[in-house]
């Protein structure tokens, strides 16, 4: 708890809410692999060095994530809500916490395939600098497309996931 509170008092990051048994397993692995004796000793090079907090969030944040990921919630979207959006001259969506983008260039997808996409702002955020910086990239492993075109497809996709992207040395670039 008092790592928590330091967190939150030096930087302004808030975990003192998330389910206890994660956070203690997530601050033991931190620990032990940034090489720390104890969680007193973390939180004192955390208190006192500002470079610590970046790789502390990537234990403490999740980081799983797959494009059109739960395809009947993008298939809903599709049939009950985009109908309405239709409706609006413009459009703003925010992707909270967008870890590594995958759901974010779903929706660019979805919206793209709705026609929505040009009078659409996209935000996305995340508290985790270097998945931010691995969103902006738009780069994945080819071995995730597989996975990724059968929920395009499930999701009620009209075109192609493969119209998306280029492919080359392993890698898919959105």
């Amino acid at each position: 708890r008092l790592l928590l509170e330091a967190i939150y008092q030096r930087y302004h990051y808030d975990f003192r809410s998330y389910a206890q048994a994660s956070l203690r397993r997530r601050l033991r692995q931190a620990r032990d692999q940034m090489g720390y004796a104890s969680l007193s000793a973390l939180q004192e090079a955390l208190l006192h060095d500002p470079a610590i907090l970046p790789k502390l969030l990537d234990y403490l944040t999740v980081q799983v994530s797959e494009m059109f990921r739960d395809p009947g919630y993008y298939r809903a979207l599709r049939e009950k809500v985009i109908p309405h959006l239709r409706t609006y001259p413009s459009l703003k969506i925010w992707i909270a916490g967008c870890s590594t983008g995958e759901e974010l260039y779903s929706f660019v997808i979805m919206m793209r395939e709705e026609g929505l996409e040009d009078r659409t702002l996209f935000y996305a955020t995340d508290i985790n600098q270097r998945a931010l910086e691995s969103a902006a990239s738009g780069v994945f492993a080819l071995d995730r497309i597989k996975s990724f075109t059968e929920n395009h497809q499930k999701s009620g996709g009209k075109s192609s996931l493969s119209d998306y992207y280029t492919a080359n040395y392993g890698r898919a670039v959105f």
